[in-house]
Parts: C-alpha cells; structure tokens; sequence
C-alpha cells in the first residue's frame, strides 16, 4: 500500500516537473508552411529536440556560407559594421553576415519565394505620400511569378496623429482580362492606424486582411460592396520589412500569408505616410509558380525553447506525427494536409420561372468544408423546395418570384476555422407561352358577332401575366387568359374576316396561332317606314272600304323605337281615323239624300207609311255603322 502510494507520488511530481507544452495545440492542418515551438518547462530543461513522421531527428537551421561572397562585406572585427550591427548578422569565414531562414545574408532584408526585399521601390507598384515632409524610405518586394491569387501588403509602422484615417486609393487594372484572379489587399501596422480604402471604378478586392498588434473594430473605413471579405486575424505574425530595424516578423508574416491567402505579389512599407495609392495589374504577371523544395528545420529560441519550421510541404511522407522530446517527457501533433477552401461560382446565373433549377455552385478544400447557402444575407433552411447538392450546387424543386435576389454559397472549415463564400445574382427569366389554337364554329357566326374558340396549353401560374389578343383583318382585341370563348362585335354583315391570336406574358409574344377564315352572315332587312310615317306616327294605318259589305280592314306595321314616340304615335293614328270616318258619313248622307230625291213622291198613305219608317230606320243603321267603324279603329 505504501509502495503504490509512493509510485502515484513520483507520476505527480514527474507530470510538474517534466512539461513539454506546444504552441499551437492540437492537430494542424497544413497547406504548406507552419511554425510551431516547443518548450521544455521541467525545472531541469533541456534543449527540446524534433523528431519527423519517419522517426528521425530533425536538424537545425544551416546558415550558408555565402557572407564572405557579398559586395563590400566587412570584417567581424569592424566596430561599426553594416551588417555586424544586424541582430540577424553573424560572423562567416571572418566576415559579416545575416543567418536566419528566409534572411538575405547580405542585405539582412526578407527574401522568401521571389520577393527579395531591398531597400528603395524601383517597381513603383506601391506608392505613399507623407506631406510636408522629406521624401520617404521603402522597403519593398516585387515578384513575377504569376498565380491565380494576387496579394499585395502596405506596411507602416503608425500613422499620422491618429484618429487621423491615411487613405489608401486601389486601382485595379485588366480585370476583364482575368475575371477569376482574386485580389487580396493586406494592411500592416506596429501601431493602430486608422485605414481608409478607395476602391476606383466599381472595382472589387476579393479579401481586406489588417494585421496589427492592436485591433480596432472603428478603424477601418472601407465600401463594403466592393470588399467580399474582412479578415482581421488575432495572433497573427506581422512585420514591416526591416525588422532589425523596426522589430516584427516579416518572414513569419509572408509564411502565414502564403499559406492562408496565398503567394505575396508586392510588399510595400514605410515607417509612415499620410496616404497610399496602389495599382495592381493583373496582366502583369506571366512567369509561372516556382516549385521550392520543402524546408523542415528547427531553431533554438531559448535554452528551453525550440522552434520548428515547415515550408512548402509538398510530399505526403512531410505529414503525419512529429514529436517534441524534453529531458523527461514528450508532446505528439498531427500534422494532416490541408487545402484552402475554394468557391467557384458563374456570379451572374438564370432560373426559369416555374420550373425546377440549379444554382451552380462547386467547393472544395480539405478537411471536407460544411456548405451553406443564404439569400440576401439570410441562411436558407435546406428543406421542402430547396436542397444542396454534392458539391455545393442549391437544388431549387420549383422557381419562384421570391428567387430574384443574391444567394451566396459558402463553405466553412471547422477544423481550421476557414471560411470562403461567394456571391451569386440570381436573374428569373420566364418562358415564351406556346401559341393558342383557335376554332369559330358555324352556328356562333352572326352578321354582327362571332364567337372564339381559344384552346390553348398555356398554364396560367406558369406565365406570369397571361393573355391572347386576337386579330381580325385591321382589329385586335384583347381578352384575359381565363375567358375562353371571346366574342367580336360590331362587324359588318357579309364581310370575309380572317382570324389569328397570339398568347402574352413576361416572357415575350408566342408564334401566331392557326388562321381561321369565314364570312359574316346576311343582314336580316325589315319594312321601313316612310318619312310621313316617321314624321308623325310609327304606326301606320291603312283602312280600306268596302262596299258591298261595309268591311274595313286595318294592317300595322310596328317599328320598334323608345317608348314616348309609340305613345304619341297612337294618338296621332286614332286622330286620322275619326276623320276618315267622319268623311265617310257625309258620303254616307250625301248618298241617301240623292237616292230619296231621285225617288217620285207617293200618292198614297202606305207610300207614306213607308217613307216615314225608311227614315226612323235609316239614322239607326247609320248610328250602328259609326259604332262599328269605332269599335274597329
């Protein structure tokens, strides 16, 4: 029991006295340079050593021999030497020079993949101004290589009496010309400095990086529509050129650019400067992508302290487990491959109205990024219409009006912690409608009126805006998509018509439908009254006599008109008759005075007898006569 309890106290203090810590902790995923330092923190320290993946022992950093080899190299033994003065100089083959990875031994300066620091810009791609003051001191890099990101570094170490923001103008050119390089505009300070960037002619920069010891959410003014992306990393290496100088990590700073955004195009810096003015060419490059051998070393920081440094991994055997050693125990990292996530989109894409559509969409990187979409700055919930696609293209079941916006895809990284998106326009187009087919049937053609037939295949929520005009020789007429059967009106009777529609929507004017010939049938023609007849009545009476039998015979003929003409018409016609037959009893009588006086006057009283009851009768049958011709008018 004694002997366990001892053996738990020796773990423990072995655990506090014997710590190897790494920075950073846990797996790494790599693209190609990492930097990492190890740390022996048991009270008897050692130096730490690395072991690779293959189970060797990692050497340290080599400085070459090359400082007796430079122009005017001093003697080490020179009090006040140019390059003997340099934190990063040292003393080869009794000569001064600069031994540090990614350090030009003779000018001390940054020198990694192509951009060899001097001092002085001679390329004049990079340009500051600081008013009223002598002209400025550069240090600055250019390189040639050509890649399919371009990223530029403006570096000072503070600005002019801050909050005082220093401009920084962007000029792109022949962006037509490589429409899918990427543009990454990174901003360098020791100090705060307040930025403000203008970008000319509606340009866009892909990605605005600011890297500083001190962050500040305000101090950076900038169009946010023509910047995709903000990055302002915490921890990051930064440096100004000349670090000897003006401290900082320069190559750390270009390492880390490289492997998150991606080879340095230019390098610009200046202790300080009023404003920026910065033209980026993208047709300026045309040299291709060097390949650099992979570099694995370590560099002895502290006593206690080791660092390891990974460029340009290319081959598989570089990843995999390395392992720091203390003098008692030993820490492990994976070290797995990483590629940058990558969003390749058409910026500009069409969807029809109505129908199913694909928002094209690929993205790629590894770890395997999680992708998502957003609409007007919105996540979509991938659910019902919508759904993602292997390789990140949004599946839409059916288009609608709501679609006409920005989607942006995007794609995250968890384990790194990266994030890459892109914007797409989304334009809904609708479709031509097919043309109708007509038909006019027989019996629904008039003299004055037709009936149409519109048959048509023609979804109604499908085309937004739907109608047909037909067409009949000179005339059109417009009718909505829900009234199949419209009808032409006023024509003109006996008239040959030939009949053609056409369907309309958003979408545009289908082809013409079928023609269809026919003549308007024959006007139906009535009596039509005289213009006595229309003068004073719309009736017409006409009263003939007989005489044999005293019959009158009346025949009307009515026209129809509004109802206060008939009216009057009415009274006018009983007028005339009264005084037809007042005329025919003056006839009447003048007739029965002739006949009597024709007759010899009688000698008898029976002749008498008879001439009297002749003349009782004779006022009653005129009497009954009048009251027929009454009754008959």
């Amino acid at each position: 029991m004694y002997v366990q309890a001892l053996l738990l106290l020796a773990i423990e203090i072995e655990c506090i006295f014997s710590s190897v810590v790494l920075k950073p902790t846990g797996n790494q995923y790599v693209k190609s340079n990492l930097q990492l330092t190890c740390t022996d923190e048991s009270v008897d320290y050692t130096q730490p050593e690395w072991i690779s993946p293959s189970s060797n022992k990692i050497d340290t950093f080599q400085p070459s021999e090359e400082g007796a080899n430079c122009d005017n190299a001093e003697s080490c033994n020179a009090e006040f030497g140019r390059y003997c003065q340099n934190s990063f100089a040292s003393c080869v083959n009794g000569f001064c020079a600069c031994q540090q990875f990614g350090i030009d031994p003779c000018s001390c300066l940054a020198s990694l993949n192509d951009c060899h620091m001097i001092r002085g810009n001679s390329e004049n791609i990079t340009t500051a101004t600081l008013v009223g003051n002598d002209p400025l001191q550069y240090t600055s890099c250019e390189s040639n290589i050509a890649t399919d990101t371009e990223v530029h570094v403006i570096a000072m170490v503070y600005g002019i009496q801050s909050p005082v923001y220093t401009n920084v103008n962007v000029n792109i050119l022949n962006r037509n010309m490589n429409t899918d390089k990427e543009v990454v505009l990174v901003l360098v300070s020791d100090r705060l400095v307040f930025w403000e960037v203008n970008i000319q002619n509606n340009e866009t920069v892909d990605r605005l990086v600011q890297l500083s010891s001190y962050q500040d959410e305000d101090n950076l003014k900038v169009d946010h529509r023509q910047v995709n992306a903000i990055d302002k990393p915490k921890d990051a290496p930064y440096g100004i050129g000349d670090d000897a100088i003006h401290g900082g990590k320069t190559v750390d700073m270009m390492l880390y650019l490289e492997e998150n955004y991606g080879h340095v195009s230019s390098f610009t810096a200046t202790e300080t400067a009023n404003s920026w003015n910065i033209t980026i060419d993208l047709a300026r490059n045309t040299m291709m992508q060097n390949t650099n051998p992979t570099v694995v070393f370590t560099e002895n920081l502290q006593p206690w302290q080791t660092k390891l440094t990974l460029a340009w991994l290319q081959n598989d055997e570089d990843y995999g487990t390395y392992t720091c050693r203390g003098k008692h125990s030993q820490n492990n990292l994976q070290i797995l491959k990483r590629e940058p996530i990558v969003v390749q989109v058409p910026h500009k894409q069409n969807l029809t109205f109505y129908e199913g559509g694909v928002i094209r969409c690929d993205v790629t990187g590894l770890p395997k990024p999680n992708i998502s979409w957003l609409f007007d700055g919105n996540f979509l919930n991938v659910s019902g219409q919508y759904d993602i696609l292997e390789g990140g293209s949004l599946s839409i079941s059916k288009v609608t009006i709501h679609e006409d916006g920005t989607f942006e895809c995007r794609g995250d990284q968890v384990e790194t912690g990266d994030t890459r998106a892109e914007s797409i326009k989304v334009i809904i187009i609708h479709s031509v409608p097919e043309p109708p087919v007509i038909r006019i049937p027989e019996e629904d053609v008039g003299s004055y009126i037709a009936k149409i037939h519109i048959n048509s295949t023609n979804a109604v929520e499908k085309f937004m805006g739907l109608h047909y005009i037909i067409y009949y020789n000179d005339q059109n007429l417009t009718t909505s998509s829900d009234n199949s059967v419209p009808e032409l009106l006023s024509l003109t009777p006996s008239t040959l018509y030939d009949v053609h529609a056409v369907a309309v929507s958003m979408g545009g004017t289908s082809q013409e439908s079928n023609h269809i010939k026919f003549t308007t049938k024959v006007e139906i023609t009535t009596m039509q009254p005289t213009p006595r007849d229309i003068a004073t009545s719309d009736v017409t009476v006409m009263m003939l006599r007989d005489v044999a039998t005293s019959d009158v015979t009346v025949t009307e003929q009515v026209t129809e008109k509004p109802r206060s003409s008939s009216k009057k018409g009415i009274i006018a016609g009983c007028s005339i008759g009264a005084f037809i037959v007042f005329v025919l009893f003056i006839i009447f009588i003048i007739f029965i005075y002739q006949i009597l006086r024709s007759r010899q006057k009688p000698d008898s009283i029976g002749d008498k007898h008879q001439v009297n009851e002749l003349a009782e009768t004779e006022p009653l049958a005129q009497d009954k006569e009048c009251n027929t011709k009454t009754d008959a008018v």
